[in-house]
Parts: structure tokens; C-alpha cells; sequence
């Protein structure tokens, strides 16, 4: 019902201030989760929001009330189910003709992209070079969602909480859900890194229990590129043929690029393709071409904060077993726990990589793998 009002006031009121607040409160409640949960979002959350609101109203109280009165008996004259789709009233939809089709992350993005090329719209929540985890979503992304056709996503809790919690909210409406990481026969984390560790459980962290940067390895790409041309098919199947070739031929590129990755890994003696990194997200890369990851500082978590000093003790402990030289950092995730380990056991750390995204909108999946199996390889034949 809040929601209705707002959607009825917003067309009122055409203050820059305003307009935003309303956003701001509109997403609030679509990531409100349960009825429990509800007074707590209002006492610290929305009820400033509706202060700030009022501050603005009241350059003309009689207009305002009447507005309000208006619309809240509007409201209370009309049942509307709510499944989150009313937000898409407010939203200012271009007419292309084109279905919509959103992807969650750039990387997801481009591979959307390489199949519908242009016989859909493909819009891409997440910035480029932007840790995926730490991303929060916008009262524009919301509507986004609620607008969209067709949702791609990397899922087996790759994304935010709270974006996880828009994809779900997006499910209740007409859009159509695809979970890639689970379509991709995804591999699941180590067992062994940490082990023991109180609170450090895959399901207890920001990961599940399967690795969802299935991007390190083509072949799994190339089952990713299958289901994402399968559901454009569904969704248009118009062109379906356009769809057909794209994907064939995109996938023709993956396993050239395949290839190369392999042969350059390969130029590395095997003695020395073993490496120690800040975050376990390539284990992918391991799997395919046969790197060793010996250790990680952060083993399948999303951030440092669950890192305790026994943690680093066997990091430390592994890099003096393997005679480990160098330890590869990634650029979205600086470590200072990688800096520690260092100082104790005079490993080079070497940074430059990105996991996680792609840097910007020129930037290809081949460029993205390449790049860091470059630094990767010509780090480790030193």
C-alpha cells in the first residue's frame, strides 16, 4: 500500500530530492524479508526517509494533504497483490520493440551479449570493475529487474545478499531466471584449506559450497554459452537461427581459446606451476590445466574480515613447505593479510590480476583470461 502511494506522489512532485527519496524508499521495501523484521526497518530505516519526505511536502500543506488523502484512499479502494511489480509503474521504459534481458555482472554480460548481439536488449546491473560481493543495488535497479524479460545471473551465491534478495523478489513477476553457475556442472571448494576453522564453512560465508568463477575454465564457459542460447531461443524464438549461429560460433572462439590457455600454461616446468593466492577463485584454472594451488589466504570467503592469525600461520606454513616464491594478488580484493605473510616469509607478491570482472566495456572474456594467465605464467618461469 506504501508503495502504491508513493508511486501516485512521485507524479506530483517533481523535486529532484523527492524523486530520489521515494526510490530510496521503494527499494526499502522490496528488501524488506519478513513481517518479523518489519518495525525494525521502519524505526531505523524507512522512518527517516519519511521525515525527509515530509520537510519537502510541506511547501504547500494544503496541496500535500489533499494529495495524501487522495491517494491513501485509492489505496484502501484497491487490492493489489504485492510481488514487488507495481515499482515498475514508476519506471520510464524506452520503446525498442526488443525484449529486455538483463545480466548481473559484467562477465555474464558479455557473454550474453556474444549470442543475442543485437536482437535484444542486454543491460548489465553491476559497474565494470566493481567487486561483485561488495556491489549494492539501486531503487533503478529494481525497476530494471521488475522490467526485465529475461534475468541472467552467476547464483550458487555469487551475488550480494541484498541483490540476491532483488532476484528473488524479480522471480514473483513476469521475468524469467537463470541461475548460470548451476548450469555449468560447477566444482565445489576445497575441503582441506583451513580446515577445522571455526565459522569458516562454505555455507557459513559469503560462498556456498560450490565455486562459482567458472570463467577460468572455457569448457565450462562454453556449457554457459548452451543454456543462455537455450533461453533466448525460448524467448524469441523468432531468431532463433541468429541465436543458433552465434552461439556456435562462440563457442568455436572458446575452444581456440582453450587451447592457447593450455599451451601457455604448459610452457611452464611442471615443478614450478604451484602457487599460493589472497582469494580461492581460481580453482577453475587448477582443475583444467593443472596449477597447483597450494594455499589461499582467504579460502572461499567474500572478504578478510573471518581471517584469523591460525589462518595465516598455515599459509605461512605451506609457503616454506612448497618453497613457494611469489604469492599473486587480485586487484579487487587488496589483502592486508597477504602483506603479513610476506614480511614472515619473503614471498614476492605479485598483483595485477582481476577474478572477478572485467576492467570495462572493451575488454573481452579472452582478453579478461589471458591477461591473467599471462602474469600468472611468466611469474611463475622466473
Amino acid at each position: 500500500m506504501i508503495r502504491i502511494f508513493l508511486s501516485i506522489a512521485r507524479r506530483f512532485f517533481f523535486h529532484d530530492h523527492f524523486q530520489m527519496l521515494c526510490f530510496q524508499l521503494n527499494y526499502l521495501l522490496t528488501l524488506m524479508p519478513t513481517p518479523i523484521n518489519i518495525w525494525e526497518s521502519f524505526s531505523m530505516r524507512i522512518i527517516p526517509i519519511f521525515k525527509e519526505l515530509l520537510k519537502i511536502m510541506k511547501l504547500n500543506v494544503f496541496v500535500n494533504f489533499t494529495i495524501l488523502c487522495l491517494s491513501m484512499l485509492i489505496v484502501a479502494c484497491t487490492t493489489v497483490e504485492d510481488n514487488s511489480s507495481d515499482v515498475s509503474a514508476t519506471a520510464v521504459v524506452e520503446e525498442s520493440g526488443k525484449y529486455s534481458v538483463i545480466a548481473s555482472t559484467p562477465m555474464i554480460g558479455e557473454f550474453v551479449k556474444q549470442v543475442a548481439k543485437d536482437s535484444v536488449d542486454v543491460d548489465i546491473l553491476m559497474p565494470y570493475q566493481v567487486n561483485p560481493h561488495n556491489f549494492e543495488a539501486t531503487a533503478k535497479d529494481v525497476i530494471k529487474l521488475n522490467n526485465a524479460d529475461l534475468v541472467f545471473y552467476v547464483g550458487i551465491k555469487y551475488e550480494s545478499a541484498g541483490l540476491l534478495k532483488l532476484l528473488e523478489n524479480a522471480s514473483k513477476s513476469e521475468a524469467v531466471l537463470v541461475e548460470i553457475g548451476s548450469k555449468v556442472d560447477p566444482i565445489e571448494f576445497k575441503e582441506d584449506d583451513h580446515e577445522g576453522h571455526e565459522g569458516h564453512g562454505h555455507e557459513g560465508h559469503g560462498h556456498g559450497l560450490y565455486d562459482p568463477h567458472f570463467w577460468f575454465d572455457p569448457t565450462k564457459v562454453e556449457l554457459a554459452v548452451e543454456e543462455i542460447a537455450s533461453q533466448l531461443i525460448n524467448l524469441d524464438p523468432e531468431n532463433k537461427d541468429a541465436y543458433q549461429s552465434s552461439s556456435d560460433l562462440y563457442i568455436s572462439e572458446l575452444k581456440s581459446l582453450d587451447q592457447e590457455v593450455n599451451d601457455l600454461i604448459q610452457s611452464v616446468p611442471s615443478d614450478n606451476r604451484k602457487m599460493i593466492t589472497t582469494h580461492e577463485a581460481l580453482g577453475y584454472l587448477e582443475a583444467r590445466y593443472g596449477i597447483e594451488i597450494i594455499g589461499t589466504v582467504i579460502p572461499s570467503l567474500t572478504t578478510e574480515e573471518g581471517v584469523a592469525p591460525k589462518d595465516l600461520t598455515e599459509v605461512i606454513e605451506k609457503i616454506k613447505e612448497h618453497d613457494i616464491k611469489i604469492m599473486f594478488l587480485e586487484s579487487e580484493s587488496p589483502s592486508k593479510g597477504a602483506e603479513v605473510v610476506a614480511q614472515e616469509t619473503g614471498v614476492r607478491l605479485i598483483s595485477g590480476l582481476w577474478v572477478e570482472t572485467l576492467r570495462s566495456a572493451d575488454e573481452t572474456y579472452a582478453d579478461f583470461l589471458k591477461s591473467n594467465v599471462k602474469i600468472i605464467v611468466d611469474n611463475l618461469k622466473q
